[in-house]
């Protein structure tokens, strides 16, 4: 029987969030177990002993205090499908999603929402999804208006409020109509970066390769995997090496040096990798199959 399940024959009211769903009131208690799982309990199950008890092996998660302003609320009715239209004057003339993600659970929102906010040209419609999520929905009202490095947004903030942070950058749009279906597409494409782990700015391009991965049942996945790799898979540090030359472009020089390796190791390494499986990674068919091979191992 696992934590949840004696939680739950202690609390029957006891429910489990999955990954990015709204929590459903105000009612509940929530807390994140030590395997990163968001839980529910009516706050009238338990009293004030209990409640200290479960906080010795729960993390709590305070309800998140920012206040939101009547733009955003049109955004967030509009793109959760509250309302039939957006009532926004004015309108942008194209807008995307940028979601993000905080390490640290326990930071205030309100001064960081004010500085993230003080980073872009303008103020933009900022959503939380809980008290560590949320997306900013950027809007371009004329042309030419500039967009801001991300990259550059994160150096800022983490050093300032010492957590790290992840983005997912949509594409932009231009018909506000499609915004909700975007919206649920966009969110969907973040938490794949979020559970691969691609990277601290991850943009659409950068996530198609999972969505194949993530499409494919487990079973499967597991058999390409075994049937591709059976030969090095205990070689995880040789496994890693390819993996770095494939991201690298198949560039042995860049790769060396990303590596700190010289250049003459890496091929090596690689030849050695070509040898054992069969599977020749410096030409093009190879080194498809190989990389989303090697990412599936890094689930």
């Amino acid at each position: 029987m696992t934590k949840i399940d004696q939680l739950k024959q202690l609390y029957p009211s006891l429910i489990v969030i999955n990954q990015g769903e709204q929590k459903p009131s105000e009612q509940f208690q929530f807390f994140q177990t030590p395997d990163d799982e968001i839980v529910g309990i009516l706050k009238s199950d338990f009293n004030k002993r209990e409640s200290q008890l479960l906080h010795l092996f729960l993390t709590p998660i305070e309800s998140k205090d920012v206040t939101e302003t009547d733009r955003e609320r049109d955004w967030i009715k509009f793109i959760r499908e509250q309302s039939d239209e957006l009532t926004l004057d004015p309108q942008p003339q194209r807008y995307r999603f940028v979601f993000f993600s905080l390490t640290n659970k326990s930071l205030e929102l309100d001064p960081f929402q004010q500085a993230l906010q003080s980073l872009f040209p303008k103020v933009m419609p900022l959503v939380w999804e809980n008290n560590h999520e949320g997306v900013i929905i950027e809007e371009m009202m004329e042309e030419g208006q500039e967009t801001i490095s991300f990259q550059t947004i994160i150096d800022v903030l983490m050093s300032d409020f010492y957590t790290k942070i992840h983005f997912y950058i949509s594409d932009f749009a231009e018909n506000i109509g499609e915004a909700p279906r975007l919206f649920q597409w966009a969110k969907k494409c973040f938490y794949i970066s979020m559970k691969h782990r691609i990277g601290p700015v991850i943009t659409f391009q950068d996530v198609i390769p999972f969505l194949y991965i993530e499409s494919m049942p487990v079973e499967e996945r597991a058999l390409i995997s075994h049937g591709l790799l059976a030969s090095v898979q205990a070689d995880r540090e040789l496994l890693q090496t390819i993996r770095v030359f494939l991201e690298a472009g198949s560039n042995v020089t860049l790769a060396a040096k990303r590596l700190y390796m010289h250049r003459n190791s890496l091929q090596y390494r690689v030849d050695k990798f070509i040898e054992k499986t069969g599977v020749d990674i410096k030409q093009f068919q190879g080194a498809v199959i190989t990389y989303l091979t090697l990412m599936e191992l890094d689930r």
